[in-house]
């Protein structure tokens, strides 16, 4: 250690002392104090805490701030590599002051008590002025200079929990899963406090090590991450972090006793969101913190627009799963049209015309989403939905199946808001098929847009429309009758051809909620059904002729009378069971 090294280190420990010595001497005052504001035990234990690490500090600084702590082989370099490491240590040892002392602010600032407790934290930042060289103080300094000195400053020089810029931000964000990675137990302890006080969940990591393996084996919203642990630094982490695509959709908050510039420009340059210092002021770690969480936010409402807000959330917490060049996958897919548009939107005018399909848009989908499926798109008055991607759901065809009966049983609320307006019930036609389809974006690089491809979306949009020429409600196809339970209340209503689709498809009718007598209408149909593709026309007709009886407006019903009577009114034409849709 050369002259210049020494004198600047005994500047520095004489600079330290005297603060110090006044935290020490302040804190005994505050088990006066805090007996006279009647604290519980949580809050005592707290004013030890504050004691503890003051006579700590003091004993650190008069102990690591001399000649004789620094080999004689040291070179220059190496005095200031163990200078920095000595900063590092009284930073930590400061944060484990000023934690308790805000904390005790929060819930104490109108007693007795926050006077001391001001009084704390007035020389906890002189010697942060210390440590950071933006003070200058010869040999000698006292602690009444100090505290004259600040006292005289006046509020600016006040370090408070600043209420007005905790109070500025919007609104409290959710709560999120935390990783705190730091090898200090008490940097660990007063973090967990100020992280579960706004409701946050909080896993320990001690060393880079169990970071990273923390990092590789959960998911966590937000990481607070100490620079130097055993193991594995924290700049190790965060290059892990980049190079396994984590730091994508993790944000890092560092929080270092380091206090160098180019520390914090690497860690930023890594690709770290933040960097703060030791000790840490609670209420700018508490915006920084909900800044970074309100930005992962802000990305999960981007997918919040196809999404669940759960599957949104883990969109961003693993953007592989859009494999955003798409896959093959299983999947049910969902149609539904909102029936006689153009008369009601003729009636309503264009703005209330808006408003009436944006509503009615809006209660569809939140039946798609309270069963897990991906809203597609809307065209015009017509909405399409999908199940099974992109995370694996085996029960996709049930699940579009059970949103389908509940968008019909919430239309009748709906129509009692728009009565006396539009005048007349809402009705749709749902169409649903199951099958292979590629899935991913099918939208642009300028216009993201989820969704499948391929000939089982094309044949699920054609079974909605074949709704409209059976008069049924909802549609679905052989394929997704397939994967439903035995008991699925469904009626198999014909064999179709449709546009531009080569094989015959099996449709089959959902039954809706409060349909009456719902297996004898069934059961008589699918007989007078059998008998007409067995080309029994008269029997048929008899049959269908007894379901009038009880179903007069049973659309299937009146179809297939129409078919079997047209069969026997021209014998000569060849019969083909296969029913042709004549149109979309």
């Amino acid at each position: 250690m050369n002259g210049a090294q020494q004198r600047l280190l005994d500047d520095m420990r004489d600079a330290l002392l005297a603060p110090v010595d006044a935290i020490v001497s302040t804190s005994m005052l505050l088990d006066n104090a805090g007996r006279d504001v009647g604290l519980d035990p949580t809050e005592f234990e707290d004013l030890r805490k504050i004691r503890s690490a003051a006579t700590e500090l003091y004993s650190f600084v008069k102990d690591k701030l001399h000649a004789e702590h620094f080999p004689a082989y040291l070179d220059e370099r190496g005095v200031e590599s163990e200078m920095s490491t000595i900063r590092h240590d009284i930073k930590n040892r400061l944060n484990h002051i000023m934690g308790p002392c805000q904390f005790l602010i929060l819930d104490h600032d109108e007693d007795a008590l926050s006077g001391d407790l001001r009084e704390v934290l007035r020389f906890t930042e002189q010697c942060l002025k210390v440590l950071n060289g933006t003070v200058s103080q010869p040999t000698g300094w006292k602690a009444d200079v100090i505290g004259h000195d600040l006292k005289n400053a006046g509020e600016s020089a006040r370090p408070v929990i600043d209420r007005s810029f905790v109070g500025s931000v919007k609104r409290e964000v959710e709560p999120a899963s935390i990783l705190v990675a730091d090898d200090n137990a008490t940097n660990r302890e007063i973090l967990a406090r100020f992280l579960e006080r706004h409701h946050h969940t909080v896993t320990f990591a001690c060393d880079g090590r169990e970071t990273l393996d923390l990092i590789r084996d959960r998911t966590f919203d937000l990481v607070l991450l100490d620079i130097l642990m055993p193991e594995i630094n924290g700049f190790q982490v965060l290059e892990n972090m980049r190079q396994t695509g984590h730091l994508r959709h993790t944000p890092v908050i560092v929080l270092t006793g380091l206090d160098g510039v180019a520390d914090a420009v690497r860690c930023i340059e890594i690709g770290a969101e933040d960097f703060l210092s030791r000790p840490v002021h609670l209420d700018l770690l508490k915006a920084r913190v909900d800044a970074c969480l309100e930005k992962k936010r802000l990305r999960e409402q981007l997918y919040e627009q196809f999404f669940t807000p759960e599957l949104a959330r883990e969109i961003v917490r693993h953007p592989d799963l859009l494999e955003m060049e798409g896959k093959k996958a299983e999947v049910s897919v969902l149609f539904c049209d909102v029936r006689k548009f153009s008369t009601i939107s003729e009636r309503l005018g264009p703005i209330k015309t808006i408003s009436w399909l944006r509503d009615v848009m809006g209660i569809l989908s939140d039946s798609v989403m309270r069963h897990g499926g991906v809203l597609v798109d809307y065209t015009g008055d017509e909405l399409m939905a999908m199940w099974g991607a992109p995370e694996y759901e085996p029960n996709h065809a049930q699940l579009a199946c059970t949103a389908a009966i509940e968008m019909l049983s919430i239309l009748p609320e709906f129509d009692t808001r728009w009565e006396e307006s539009v005048k007349s019930k809402t009705a749709v036609g749902i169409g649903i098929n199951t099958g292979e389809v590629f899935v991913g974006n099918v939208g642009t690089r300028r216009k993201f847009k989820y969704g499948p491809l391929g000939n089982t979306v094309n044949l699920a949009s054609r079974v909605q429309g074949a709704t409209k020429y059976l008069r049924s409600e909802v549609l679905i196809t052989g394929q997704t009758k397939n994967q439903l339970s035995p008991d699925a209340r469904l009626r198999r209503l014909c064999t179709v051809k449709v546009n531009n689709i080569q094989e015959p498809v099996e449709l089959y009718e959902l039954a809706t909620l409060g349909r009456e007598n719902w297996t004898g209408l069934r059961e008589a149909y699918e007989q007078a059904l059998v008998e007409f593709e067995r080309q029994n026309f008269t029997k048929a007709s008899s049959i269908l002729g007894n379901i009038f009886l009880e179903y007069p407006n049973d659309g299937p019903s009146l179809l297939l009378m129409s078919r079997a009577v047209s069969a026997m009114l021209d014998e000569s034409a060849p019969f083909d069971p296969v029913w042709e849709l004549p149109g979309k």
